[in-house]
């Protein structure tokens, strides 16, 4: 499988005859063979997910489909709908792939709005987190955090022990001092054996901060060296 990083959320999977284009709303859209099916996932409305120019950025391809969280209501006026599938948490769907038979896409609810998207193809796995995370705010009350823990770990539990060939995972700085812990957690609930942060405001010396703590140590080889867009990833 290959990786290309795009921007921010943004990455493209491929297989042989599949390509996965995921949260594509930032930075310059990679070379998508034509000869691939295309599937382009959107995991929710926020604008650094999902920009409704991926219609168009993506409308000379001849086989593709739109997967996107059944939040987002804003499609433009042109688009062929019989392309678009919406998917709610808790749904799945099955595709025509290629060679390797049919594309499984499965979902989970988030922690603040739309979906996660766990893929299966050619006997490979790829999990795309979108919003799901532990949104652990420093100003947080109380109450807020065991409410936001407690959904957190209501979605990973769905993921416990499955292993997952690539996942993309955020790792926020803003959020202080807590920015590796969602990324900690589903690390420690899912065999990961390729992580790629992801969420991360261009601060990409965030991935360096986590590599360097201790609590990582377990899991620290499997972290992609997440640098800059356009990065490709072999797998």
């Amino acid at each position: 499988m290959r990786i290309t990083y795009i921007k921010h959320s943004g990455f493209l999977a491929e297989w042989e005859d599949v390509a996965c284009l995921f949260d594509c709303a930032e930075g310059e859209l990679p070379p998508l063979d034509s000869a691939k099916r295309l599937f382009v996932f959107v995991s929710h409305a926020h604008s650094d997910h999902y920009d409704p120019d991926i219609f168009s950025r993506c409308a000379g391809h001849p086989r593709r489909t739109f997967l996107l969280s059944d939040d987002i209501r804003s499609v433009p006026e042109g688009v062929d709908r019989s392309l678009v599938i919406s998917m709610g948490p808790d749904r799945r769907r099955l595709f025509p792939g290629g060679k390797k038979g049919a594309l499984s896409v499965s979902t989970l609810g988030s922690t603040d709005q739309g979906v996660a998207f766990v893929v299966n193809y050619a006997g490979q796995t790829v999990y795309h987190a979108g919003d799901l995370h532990w949104w652990a705010w420093p100003d947080d009350t109380a109450q807020e955090e065991r409410e936001m823990k407690n959904a957190f770990f209501a979605e990973i539990v769905k993921l416990k022990g499955m292993q997952l060939d690539a996942a993309f995972l955020p790792l926020d700085p803003r959020l202080g001092g807590n920015f590796w812990m969602g990324f900690d957690a589903l690390m420690r609930s899912a065999q990961v054996k390729h992580a790629f942060p992801m969420h991360m405001w261009d601060r990409y010396d965030t991935v360096d901060k986590l590599r360097h703590m201790s609590v990582s140590a377990p899991y620290r080889d499997a972290v992609a060296d997440v640098r800059e867009p356009g990065q490709v990833f072999e797998i």
